[in-house]
């Protein structure tokens, strides 16, 4: 049975009641005075509705700084709380900013991806997404984003501001794995500026002036990484970082750690000229004992740290991937061997039944033809 309650009657608690008593209030639910030794407190006492069935005891405050009419406001806004189903006793969560939660994305699945991933990322979020960046994840709305992936195609193109809103995704949907954060407001509210494909495979008469920049290049090192990645497909810093150790004596190499991180590591037979290649850089790289196929006294990694563009040879690195994959499919090799070659990730059930390891002397013959098919341009 509750007791009418007043101000008055609260006042005076301590005095009338004996410690460890309580005290109903008779005009809210739950509510009660626990009379202490020394001092009296406000408790609300009530049910989660979880499904877990629990009661939970809720301290409000003392009654001598919290007054009768403040606990019961406060009393009704806790069992709204516990209606919705929350414990009012759990720390609330301070919903991450985008630049922590690019930290703990960086830590966490930073690990796995290529440190060129990672400084793209960098990029994209401190700098392109800057303007948001201190901003709480839940308080990016979608008409803010939106505004966000307009101002950055103007000042920095389409492509660069898809790539921003790709960045601001990934990071939103790795913080919401443990947070509890509205629908992704890329996906929701950002409409794409259209990519167009790059057209940047070299055609026959492209493909005959590259092997003559590359015959005529003075640094043989660089011109055979170079011709590794027209003749394999392979990414440049997958090239680069060759080792002799990885090469094994059939010609197989296996490249350890491609994009997508140790979880996407293969092996690929390489065609008897690219090997003839590499037997040459083998002997002239001989006396500085490097365990690199492409070694550098110059750099920190102690292989070829950059292949780019120069008047010497006027192509970009992910260019001869496209050539590649290209001259493939006209060399009659099919799409689904030219996925494996170029380690794609294939698409479709059936594919998780293939396994790899042995289609090497598929994967050889296929590589074979398609060498033929890009060096037969190389001229006399």
């Amino acid at each position: 049975m509750g007791t009418k309650l007043t101000q008055g009657t609260v006042n005076k608690i301590s005095e009338e009641h004996e410690a460890g008593q309580q005290v109903y209030d008779a005009d809210v639910s739950g509510l009660r005075i626990v009379v202490g030794s020394k001092s009296s407190s406000f408790k609300l006492v009530g049910r989660i509705n979880d499904g877990s069935n629990r009661y939970v005891s809720i301290i409000i405050g003392r009654t001598d700084e919290v007054s009768l009419k403040t606990a019961r406001e406060k009393a009704a806004e806790l069992k709204l709380a516990l209606r919705r189903g929350e414990d009012p006793r759990a720390p609330k969560r301070t919903v991450p900013s985008l630049r922590t939660a690019w930290e703990r994305y960086k830590e966490t699945r930073g690990v796995e991806l290529q440190p060129s991933t990672v400084a793209w990322y960098e990029e994209k979020v401190i700098g392109v997404l800057k303007s948001v960046l201190d901003i709480p994840l839940d308080k990016l709305d979608r008409e803010t984003v939106r505004s966000l992936h307009e101002k950055i195609t103007k000042k920095n193109g389409p492509y660069g501001a898809n790539g921003a809103m790709r960045a601001l995704k990934a990071v939103y949907n790795d913080a919401a794995r443990t947070q509890d954060l509205p629908p992704n407001p890329v996906s929701r509210a950002v409409r794409m500026n259209k990519e167009a494909p790059r057209k940047w495979a070299l055609d026959a008469a492209g493909l005959t002036e590259a092997w003559r920049c590359l015959d005529a290049m003075e640094d043989h090192n660089r011109a055979a990484c170079w011709t590794v990645m027209l003749l394999t497909g392979l990414r440049s810093h997958d090239a680069r970082s060759m080792r002799w150790e990885h090469l094994d004596a059939d010609g197989v190499l296996t490249v350890p750690s491609p994009k997508g991180g140790a979880d996407r590591a293969f092996r690929l037979p390489l065609p008897r000229h690219l090997l003839q290649v590499l037997e040459r850089v083998k002997q002239e790289t001989a006396p500085l004992e490097s365990p690199f196929v492409f070694p550098s006294v110059t750099s920190k990694s102690g292989h070829i740290e950059e292949m780019r563009r120069t008047d010497e040879f006027p192509h970009a690195p992910h260019q001869m991937r496209h050539t590649y994959r290209t001259w493939s499919l006209e060399a009659g090799v099919d799409m689904q061997t030219v996925t494996l070659l170029m380690n794609h990730r294939p698409a479709g059930v059936t594919w998780g039944y293939v396994t790899r390891a042995h289609l090497l002397g598929h994967m050889r013959e296929a590589q074979e033809k398609v060498c033929a098919a890009l060096v037969k341009h190389r001229g006399g």
